[in-house]
């Protein structure tokens, strides 16, 4: 088996080797080794590093934005244009990037309103910042190319890459750079025990993926293929006529569930309703009957889906039962 390419690295490394491509350059061929001149080189390889997707996004338009971006660079290189048109150049790519990744992400409405857009909210949020301090920099380095002191060049120069070197940091570590990690843990954490309160609902669109979960919803209420303890998301792409890579992220970016937690969640739904009907059943007679393997998958799964063990839920059913 040939070894997956990893575009996510690929992003990485073309950023780092952008530099000292751009300064060998300079130097061979036009001869120039000033510190402006490498403080634009440093800032247009910062320029890739702003266009790196954060959290669920696909990499491939990353790659095709940083792949556009060298191509300017390149023919501004080579016709010999002036170090400020760099900077404009890499600033309007960038925003022009943003702009489009925007719009794609609000033409999806429902899965803004899951609990698993949290974090992802969070990442957007600090993302602008990083690329406030990246529009910033870009000022401070058009400053740079008109100042006639060295040490202005030279201090430019550090800072550049100093801010280089803090985002490479931040894409590297998938961080915010600026919540810290003990802070970053709680949101996700909280994140993953809230995720289980959401219903899972057929999704109001007409893209290709929203059909797909539509059709899965469908499936799992009207045949309960999960009432079979060995049913796999394997069985439900021969279902869906689709293959299980797309299915699972079909599954996960409309329910904000992985597969199993999806069939945990039908399961503990079939096994509420029965409670419901005789709540004197046994649970390990109510888990095989749910399609679970072992009482204790039902217990974990029951509780991470209503916030109480079977048992306590069925003593709950007693109990209303008894006053009504």
């Amino acid at each position: 088996m040939k070894p997956k390419i990893c575009v996510h690295r690929v992003l990485r490394l073309l950023s780092l080797a952008v530099i000292p491509l751009l300064v060998l350059y300079d130097i061979l061929i036009w001869h120039i080794s000033d510190a402006v001149r490498f403080c634009v080189d440093v800032y247009c390889a910062l320029q890739l590093l702003m266009l790196y997707p954060v959290s669920r996004e696909p990499a491939e338009p990353s790659l095709v934005a940083e792949g556009t971006s060298l191509l300017l660079l390149a023919l501004l290189k080579v016709l010999g244009g002036p170090a400020w048109a760099s900077v404009i150049v890499g600033q309007l790519l960038l925003l022009v990037f943003i702009t489009r990744k925007t719009m794609l992400k609000f033409k999806e409405v429902p899965p803004l309103f899951h609990v698993s857009a949290v974090w992802a909210g969070v990442e957007d949020y600090m993302y602008l910042y990083h690329v406030s301090v990246f529009l910033l920099t870009g000022v401070l380095v058009l400053a740079a190319v008109s100042a006639g002191a060295a040490a202005v060049r030279w201090g430019s120069l550090i800072l550049v890459s100093v801010v280089y070197g803090l985002q490479y940091y931040r894409v590297f570590t998938r961080s915010t750079l600026l919540l810290g990690t003990s802070k970053e843990e709680q949101i996700k954490h909280g994140q993953r025990s809230s995720c289980f309160k959401m219903p899972v609902q057929y999704v109001d669109s007409e893209s290709r993926s929203a059909v797909l979960f539509n059709d899965v919803v469908k499936i799992m209420e009207t045949r309960k293929p999960y009432l079979q303890d060995d049913f796999s998301v394997d069985d439900l792409s021969r279902m869906t006529h689709t293959n299980r890579m797309y299915l699972s992220k079909a599954i996960n970016f409309h329910s904000g569930r992985n597969f199993n937690q999806l069939v945990n969640f039908y399961r503990v739904k079939y096994a509420v309703e029965l409670i419901k009907k005789d709540s004197s059943l046994r649970m390990n007679e109510l888990s095989q009957m749910c399609g679970f393997h072992t009482v204790v998958s039902f217990n974990m799964a029951f509780k991470l889906n209503e916030r109480m063990t079977p048992s306590e839920y069925a003593r709950s059913v007693k109990a209303m039962k008894l006053r009504n």
